[in-house]
């Protein structure tokens, strides 16, 4: 099988289990939002991001390292290092926050989130135990077992959670559900990983840890910049608007991030090993081609949310919910932005490209805290748009970076821009279809919102067929031949 045919298949198991997966999760939240008010789950969500950003602290590029270097160097000594150096400093990060949970939570004047603390880096520790086993099968290409381990994982996250949440744990109940998910997804992807790979016990040398921390240091501040400018928003949200505004905005993200975390997320991680597997000659034209079909794919999915945000919150959530729809509105272009800047960053990294990324991370969180405090005036809605601001600036910039490693700006541009056309269409019918039906009858929300997404759905895909002719072939072709190879195995 072909890299790019291992890859597309690769690519459709993690998204098919991952939307499978995130449709569970996304209904359990949707069930758990009638049990708990959005203070509440503000309070929960700034436990998790205290946890995480510990997590993220302690994470110093081991496992970009183990997919890099791993393959060419001796490859039990590299992994044995990444894994000892992984359990070790998440068993002292989180620990610690685990004992100083009180200080912690008055940083962003949330004592509630103290109780919560202990719990979640429980669960983040539990993750850690399989972090590089889970690269050693990205590595591999063997994205099967870890779709398999997604799904399930967010089945169990929302039958715990709702349980406790139906029987009076309030906050707890997402504490266990996220300790019921990091579990099985430990014991899943431990499972699946060869054993003799992250098992094989090889002196410690600290010429090879210092080796390590020389690649990751860059990778340790971008991905810290980067998960906080995706998650210190909520921290700022908390002290700024309060706890309720805080849950409110965290489910409006959670379900703006959707296309992007379980699309384009999935999309990047099979990208860097696949990078880093071709010949550097091939490499431009392979980020060409992934992301043109990438914005095809994700693009209508991100813009359509937006469109649909007022009937959608207003069929699925409870009263006391319906501030999430103006901040999805605002938020859906996250979508949009993260996924380009993926697809980029896992080029760059197969160049070892580190530190410039670590600058465009660190610019974008300056970026995305500075616009959220000076918008706060204006409200939440105004703040919320901080993280369009950041993302897009980030995006561009990256792209602009990866011009001077091979690409054509013009084959690149016209792949951004050829979906946007369609997606423009695509907004316009669904809008002219509301308009309509506002004029003719006063419609439920539940129809409004199933007109809205067969005639902006509809429209699209004419029009991508003509304005993305050869990308749409593109990915036709790779499904078709995909569909082909199932049938024949």
């Amino acid at each position: 099988m072909s890299l790019a045919a291992k890859a597309a298949r690769g690519a459709v198991w993690t998204i098919l289990s991952s939307i499978g997966g995130r449709a569970i999760g996304v209904i359990g939240t949707l069930i758990i939002t009638r049990f708990l008010d959005p203070d509440v789950v503000g309070e929960v969500g700034a436990a998790t991001i205290i946890c995480l950003t510990v997590n993220w602290l302690t994470t110093v590029g081991f496992g970009q390292y183990v997919i890099v270097r791993g393959r060419a160097e001796p490859g039990p000594e590299v992994v044995w290092h990444a894994q000892v150096a992984t359990v070790v400093l998440g068993v002292i990060g989180l620990g610690a926050i685990a004992l100083l949970a009180g200080p912690a939570a008055s940083l962003v004047n949330s004592e509630q989130a103290a109780v919560y603390i202990p719990g979640m880096a429980l669960a983040i520790g539990i993750r850690r135990l399989s972090a590089i086993p889970e690269k050693l099968l990205v590595r591999s290409m063997h994205f099967r077992a870890i779709g398999v381990a997604s799904a399930l994982s967010e089945a169990a996250y929302a039958a715990t959670t709702v349980g406790f949440a139906a029987a009076g744990h309030g906050g707890a109940s997402v504490v266990y559900g996220n300790i019921a998910k990091y579990l099985l997804i430990t014991i899943i992807t431990l499972a699946y990983a060869e054993r003799a790979l992250w098992t094989t016990v090889t002196p410690l040398s600290w010429a090879r840890f210092k080796d390590m921390f020389k690649f990751g240091w860059p990778l340790a501040i971008e991905s810290l910049a980067h998960n906080a400018s995706l998650y210190w928003a909520n921290l700022a949200v908390r002290r700024l608007f309060g706890a309720e505004a805080t849950g409110l905005y965290n489910l409006a993200y959670n379900l703006a991030d959707i296309p992007a975390v379980y699309v384009g997320e999935q999309i990047g991680m099979v990208l860097m090993p696949s990078f880093a597997r071709l010949e550097p000659e091939r490499r431009p034209r392979a980020l060409e081609r992934s992301t043109a079909l990438l914005s095809l794919i994700i693009f209508p999915m991100a813009i359509g949310l937006a469109v649909v945000a007022e009937p959608l919150i207003a069929v699925a959530l409870a009263p006391s919910w319906q501030g999430v729809a103006p901040l999805l509105t605002v938020l859906s272009v996250v979508s949009v932005f993260r996924p380009i800047s993926w697809t980029v960053s896992a080029y760059l990294q197969t160049h070892e490209r580190n530190q410039p990324l670590m600058i465009l991370e660190l610019m974008k969180i300056v970026l995305l805290l500075g616009s959220m405090a000076a918008l706060a005036r204006f409200g939440i809605q105004a703040a919320s748009a901080a993280v369009g601001i950041s993302l897009g600036v980030h995006a561009i910039t990256a792209v602009w970076l990866v011009l001077q490693h091979g690409p054509s700006p013009r084959v690149l541009l016209l792949g951004f821009l050829r979906p946007l056309i369609a997606c423009a269409a695509m907004s316009a019918a669904a809008l002219a279809a509301r308009e309509l039906l506002a004029q003719t009858v006063e419609p439920h929300a539940a129809v409004q919102l199933a007109v809205e997404i067969v005639v902006g759905v509809a429209v699209y895909v004419v029009v991508a067929l003509v304005v993305c002719r050869d990308t749409s072939r593109d990915l036709i072709g790779l499904v078709k031949d995909i569909v082909r190879r199932r049938r024949a195995g």
